[in-house]
């Protein structure tokens, strides 16, 4: 993201914030804190100035980006400074403004600790230094009005490299040649001899007579800028989140209620769905159990007079019947009778039930001569019982009676 698609907050001199809306040249708008900044559209980045958020330049060995940032890490910590970071974002941001000498050029923003609570922003998409956003005149020490305190800045081939707050508004021209000699000397021992080439004093409020009184005791060309404008070309999509821990635990409640808020919106719509799937599925099933109802009626009298003749039929099936007729299934006894040892003395057929009395040579050829009715292809339809037969003498007297299921 480039800061042309984003709203910025940068602060005034005086204690106000200076709105700058997307592709906007001019800001025409002021609010007097972040918190009120509710209403800019999204997103929104905060400048802050050098008294919320601290920029330390670093020269540091050329590695790679992780083992870079360790190091970062534990020279800050060095010099007291208290960092913190989560899984929302952290209370620093190190960029890398190039090389030279085979050493990196590091330049890092560094929340303050507290961090004031009338620049705390809930709706902010990130925080930044304000100077890290601005224009900066090549080559020059930036000396510059935020919010009632003096700051000296410098920059790398044009990117914030330092800044640090020496006095209040009303410093005298002798105070500020004495800065500004003192931050030459560092700057150039670590970005090189010549690096610094001018001195810029930004804003209204300095006297007309100042750059030339400077220039006599710097041996440098000062000149007066009515601002900095933004610089809209910036690249802001490889930047982590800077954001102090009262923020990043605000955004991250307020991320977890909006995911608890789509899960149960979510939970709702489903158990509508299947509330509403319910209905349909219950509706679909009484429709079609009155229709089946309605079926069952009209069928209802047909249905009976089937059943009618298929009872008549019933009752005519010992006369229609041939497998049902007593000579017949006389035959079928007949058949399966061994060649001696069973005399048959009554035969009896009645509707859909056969009785049987006879006499066999033993109770054994009695029981096997039953038994194969059971296994005759005619004679099986019938549930067949049998008492025990009856021994008198050397006869075995048998009794078997058979019926349709």
């Amino acid at each position: 993201m480039s800061l042309s698609a984003a709203t910025l907050l940068l602060p005034s001199p005086d204690a106000t914030w200076r709105v700058w809306k997307p592709r906007a040249g001019t800001s025409a708008e002021a609010v007097e804190s972040p918190a009120e900044a509710a209403h800019l559209s999204r997103p929104l980045i905060i400048g802050l100035p050098a008294a919320a958020c601290r920029t330390v330049g670093l020269i540091l060995p050329r590695t790679e980006d992780d083992l870079l940032e360790q190091i970062i890490v534990t020279q800050l910590e060095r010099r007291g400074f208290k960092l913190e970071h989560d899984s929302a974002g952290k209370n620093y941001r190190w960029h890398s403004l190039g090389e030279a000498g085979g050493q990196t050029i590091v330049s890092v923003d560094v929340l303050a600790e507290p961090f004031p609570e009338s620049f705390a922003a809930e709706q902010v998409s990130d925080y930044t230094a304000a100077l890290r956003l601005v224009q900066f005149p090549a080559g020059h020490i930036v000396i510059i009005e935020e919010q009632g305190d003096l700051v000296l800045a410098a920059s790398h081939q044009g990117r914030l490299y330092h800044s640090h707050i020496f006095a209040q508004a009303s410093a005298s021209g002798e105070s500020l040649a004495l800065e500004i000699t003192l931050a030459r000397f560092a700057l150039e021992s670590d970005l090189g001899a010549d690096s610094i080439t001018g001195v810029a004093l930004v804003g209204a409020n300095f006297d007309r007579d100042l750059p030339a009184r400077l220039e006599a005791t710097l041996a440098l060309p000062v000149r007066l800028v009515a601002d900095l404008s933004p610089d809209t070309m910036l690249d802001t999509h490889g930047w982590s989140k800077l954001l102090p821990g009262d923020i990043r635990a605000a955004q991250t409640a307020r991320t977890r209620r909006g995911k608890l808020t789509r899960a149960l919106v979510l939970g709702g719509l489903l158990y509508l769905s299947l509330a509403f799937l319910a209905f349909a599925y219950l509706h679909f099933q009484e429709t079609r159990v009155a229709g089946l109802e309605a079926e069952v009626e009209a069928t209802r009298e047909p249905a009976a007079a089937v059943r009618k003749i298929s009872e008549q039929w019933k009752a005519l099936a010992p006369a229609i019947e041939s497998k049902r007729y007593p000579l017949f299934l006389l035959a079928e006894i007949n058949r399966i009778m061994p060649g001696s040892g069973i005399v048959i003395r009554e035969f009896e057929v009645k509707g859909s039930e056969i009785e049987i009395k006879g006499e066999a040579r033993d109770a054994q050829l009695a029981f096997q001569f039953i038994e194969d009715f059971k296994k005759n292809r005619i004679l099986s339809r019938y549930e067949w019982t049998n008492p025990r037969p009856e021994v008198k003498g050397t006869t075995a007297t048998f009794r078997a009676q058979g019926k349709l299921p």
